[in-house]
């Protein structure tokens, strides 16, 4: 019996909901000319941000898409984690 009434008052709490969204009264709002501004700004701020976000993650884009195949590992250029070896960095090893 508790089952059956959960059932019907849930129905009819989804009822009245849908009902205030289907059926909305008059709303005499005003937006001014600042509040335009602040939706066109958000706009273009999101699609900057959609932008540099593409931009950072290029290459990976385009292999998820399958335009560019993963390029081999570059062996030639230096890690940025071995120690730099010349003689403004560390003049004592190199005046022997």
């Amino acid at each position: 019996m508790s089952n059956s009434f959960s059932r019907i008052f849930s129905y009819l709490v989804i009822a009245a909901i849908s009902g205030l969204f289907l059926f909305p009264s008059q709303a005499y709002a005003y937006l001014d000319p600042g509040t335009g501004s602040m939706i066109l700004q958000g706009i273009i701020g999101g699609l900057a941000a959609v932008a540099v976000v593409a931009k950072i993650y290029w290459h990976r884009l385009l292999q998820f898409f399958g335009l560019k195949k993963d390029s081999p590992p570059d062996h030639q250029r230096p890690s940025i984690h071995e120690k730099r070896h010349d003689t403004k960095t560390n003049p004592e090893k190199f005046s022997k």
